[in-house]
């Protein structure tokens, strides 16, 4: 007789009925080939004995394998395990390493592609932050978009919950976006030139997806944002890297390169280049644009942060100028509100956006239409609005004072620019200083450090790091930079 009390093991602390615990551990057996088809299972006293039950516990699982077709009860003889079911193969002894690891670890078969490696860490685990550049939740206006989402829970109706038939996000919140982009950027289009996502990686994924065949040549900065690198290889695409100086991506090394292959897609970030910070001059926006005019080629324009300039007006977006329908804008909410609201957007020529709704449905159904719908709300009412003018005074208040402390206290350490705009310094380095050390040294002292080796795309970059200032108030960068401080006095 087979050792069952060993091979069904029962819990009686789990919420799973115990004759569930037994029918479950019975069919995990016959899949893993220790109980072949046609064998006599022991009766209900038998098996009731044997694993610490009451007889009906046992009946009530043979009957629940019987109704799920894995048993067969033959009167006054028993119940049989199902003869039609095929032989599995009895497990043996793993043989190798690989095999020892645990399916939930490891899949018993190989996949096509390496993942990359992401360098992330838990930042929630620290106390003082120096992320690479995230807005403080802490000032949103969340508890104003939480009056609007309980206006719209609570609302009498009966279609709040439904599908939304409209693929390209909450009517109201694109007409609200139509006005703010024409108000705040300059850039005149209609409803149907917008599609809501779940962010703007989505909205990158979706651009490239439907823009890229293999091996189309995609122009990126030699420094640039590593999700969308990622996205391009992904879909086929090949990248071209160009400088990205402190004027922004080198146009004219753009020029060259267009003279000699063909170039399907410039991916560019004109304000506050993602990691540089550094903004795209006025003159190389310019001749961009006429370069995508003469060679035809479509311009991706990634504005993750316009509303975060400090030194003047920003200047508009490459779409605001564009006569030709080559810019494909992507922008979010992410970094003027909190990156836990999932909500950014795509404008592009009608055409565009329905290739991109189309690849849309088989990922994402719909948006949240009524979070959608709050934010609409908020910007209907002027909240927004109300909002930036309010952080864009904290941000550049919180910018000058980091880069004060790093001017007095670690002059030596850090090198800098101050940043126009964004939420973000581009430092570097000194070259005597061991960044992991550094970075493993301050976080044991409760300070998360970005670890610059997620920028070192180049030997030159290898010592720079994003070191954001939004996200911290005064006193917080204060004790920041004095952990800082005290890090690089003791190594």
């Amino acid at each position: 007789m087979l050792p069952f009390k060993t091979m069904i093991p029962i819990d009686e602390r789990m919420g799973m009925p115990v004759y569930v615990q037994i029918a479950n551990g019975v069919i995990k057996q016959i899949l893993k080939g220790r109980i072949k088809p046609g064998l006599k299972m022991p009766g209900s006293r038998s098996m009731a004995k044997q694993l610490g039950v009451h007889r009906n516990t046992i009946i009530a699982s043979y009957e629940e394998l019987e109704a799920q077709g894995w048993v067969t009860a033959i009167p006054a003889k028993g119940s049989f395990i199902n003869q039609s079911l095929p032989i599995a193969k009895a497990q043996r002894l793993k043989k190798n390493k690989l095999q020892l690891r645990s399916p939930l670890e490891q899949s018993g078969f190989k996949m096509h592609t390496t993942p990359p490696t992401f360098l992330l860490s838990r930042r929630q685990d620290y106390p003082l932050q120096l992320d690479d550049g995230c807005p403080d939740v802490r000032i949103a206006p969340i508890h104003l978009l939480a009056r609007h989402y309980k206006s719209l829970l609570t609302s009498s109706s009966k279609h709040k919950f439904d599908y939304n038939w409209d693929l390209q996000g909450n009517i109201h919140l694109r007409k609200a976006l139509v006005k703010y982009l024409s108000e705040t950027r300059g850039i005149n289009v209609t409803v149907d030139n917008i599609l809501i996502t779940r962010g703007s990686l989505m909205g990158f994924y979706l651009l490239f997806k439907n823009l890229i065949k293999k091996g189309d040549k995609i122009i990126v900065g030699e420094t640039n944002y590593k999700p969308v690198n990622q996205i391009i290889k992904d879909f086929g695409g090949q990248l071209v890297k160009v400088n990205v100086d402190d004027q922004g991506i080198d146009v004219d090394q753009i020029e060259a390169i267009c003279k000699k292959e063909k170039i399907r897609a410039v991916y560019v970030i004109p304000h506050h280049h993602h990691p540089t910070t550094v903004s795209l001059s006025c003159d190389r926006r310019m001749k961009l644009l006429m370069l995508a005019e003469e060679h035809r080629f479509a311009i991706v324009e990634d504005d993750y942060d316009f509303d975060f300039h400090y030194k003047s007006s920003p200047i508009l977006p490459l779409m605001s100028s564009d006569e030709e329908g080559l810019v494909l804008y992507i922008g979010s909410f992410s970094k003027c509100l909190a990156p836990a609201l999932r909500l950014g957007y795509v404008v592009a020529p009608q055409n565009i956006i329905q290739y991109l709704l189309y690849s849309r449905r088989y990922i994402d159904r719909q948006g949240d239409n009524l979070m959608e719908r709050a934010l609409a709300m908020m910007m209907e009412e002027g909240e927004l609005r109300r909002h930036l003018r309010k952080a864009l005074i904290i941000y550049k208040n919180r910018r000058d004072h980091l880069c004060q402390l790093f001017h007095t206290h670690l002059p030596d350490k850090i090198k800098f620019k101050i940043p126009e705009g964004g939420l973000s310094i581009w430092a570097q380095y000194a070259a005597s200083i061991d960044l992991n050390i550094m970075v493993k040294k301050a976080a044991s002292k409760g300070l998360f450090i970005v670890n610059p080796s997620i920028y070192a795309q180049n030997e030159k970059n290898g010592r720079s790091s994003r070191i954001g200032f939004a996200s911290m108030t005064i006193d917080e960068l204060s004790q920041s930079v004095e952990i800082l401080k005290k890090v690089l006095n003791e190594m």
